[in-house]
């Protein structure tokens, strides 16, 4: 077991260096240059250049992508004597335009995105498995019918359509729900989890579609299996059945929870930007519009890393939730 946590932390740490470098590729052959958005209009060539080269961005890709490794360890430092700019390790680069480092607008907008993504994570699994497990155990009833109505309407509906609606009907039309703004926990919880109830509604929404449809094609392919079967015709009574047949749903449903979860941690775009929150979303979008690499790649890698972890869990965990895993 610790050689394989050993493997899989060296192969996380190699995908981390790869995207890093992927992104500030990409970055510098797509993006238009962040020194002529600082230096404003009009800016001569000899300004524009003294901006970029203060922002370092004049340098290649490689070079970039060294110092941002090097600057994750050791922090970084922009420009020279009075105008000098220091960023301490772990430096995931500084973003000109917020004047901050790009490690602690992570660190400011990460309660938002944190609020968002439990909660959500937590309704659309409780939504999702209940009623899978329900459509499955009461196979071709009206909730059954329902549960395939709601996935298929979840699966195939955007996210900001459902937004739109939520907040038409909930937050104009019934005046039932606010429909922007958040308010920290510490502040007030009441008001926090109110703020959040819309957003909640739509994401679980739209993840729970996918829980139902894993939950009930694998709960169904387990009561069929032959073991089952078998404890059916000793007389093992149905709540028993049930029981041994979830654990072998828990395997892919716990896979799909910690992508899940660790994906709406590097931020939902689309939910924040419809509901007006600050989370690491709206922050990422912030830094593709202004051309701004150092959030770009700060906040691409925090959600690369989220996710990595969460496979690794969800890897280490299989092997408790289902004993044919583990001797195998």
């Amino acid at each position: 077991m610790i050689v394989y946590i050993a493997r899989r932390m060296a192969t996380a740490v190699f995908m981390l260096l790869a995207i890093a470098f992927v992104t500030i590729a990409l970055f510098f052959g797509a993006s238009k240059d962040p020194a002529r958005a600082m230096c404003g209009k009009p800016c001569p060539p000899e300004t524009r250049a003294k901006v970029s080269a203060y922002m370092q961005t004049d340098q290649s890709p490689v070079w970039q992508y060294v110092q941002f490794v090097k600057g994750l360890f050791t922090g970084r430092t922009y420009g020279e004597g009075a105008q000098q700019v220091h960023c301490q390790a772990p430096c995931f680069g500084y973003s000109f335009p917020n004047r901050s480092d790009v490690t602690t607008l992570i660190t400011e907008r990460l309660p938002v995105t944190l609020s968002l993504a439990l909660g959500a994570a937590v309704l659309c699994l409780v939504v999702g498995i209940g009623l899978g497990a329900l459509s499955a155990i009461r196979k071709g009833g009206i909730v059954d019918r329902f549960s395939i109505g709601f996935a298929m309407f979840g699966l195939s509906v955007p996210t900001f359509l459902v937004g739109l609606l939520v907040i038409q009907v909930f937050g104009f039309m019934l005046n039932a729900l606010p429909y922007s703004g958040f308010v920290p926990f510490s502040e007030s919880p009441a008001d926090w989890a109110w703020h959040l109830i819309g957003p909640w509604m739509v994401l679980s929404f739209i993840l729970a579609a996918g829980y139902i449809r894993v939950t009930r094609t694998q709960l169904l392919n387990e009561l069929s299996a032959d073991h089952l079967v078998a404890m059916t015709a000793r007389g093992a009574s149905t709540r028993r059945v049930n029981r041994h047949a979830v654990r072998g749903v828990m395997v892919p449903v716990v896979a799909m929870f910690a992508l899940d979860v660790t994906a709406l941690l590097g931020g939902s775009v689309i939910a924040e930007k419809v509901f007006s929150l600050h989370g690491l979303g709206d922050l990422l979008l912030s830094g593709v519009n202004e051309s701004d690499l150092s959030i770009v790649v700060g906040v691409t890698l925090f959600s690369a890393f989220l996710i990595i972890v969460g496979n690794l869990i969800a890897d280490l965990l299989m092997p408790l939730l289902d004993p044919r895993i583990r001797r195998a």
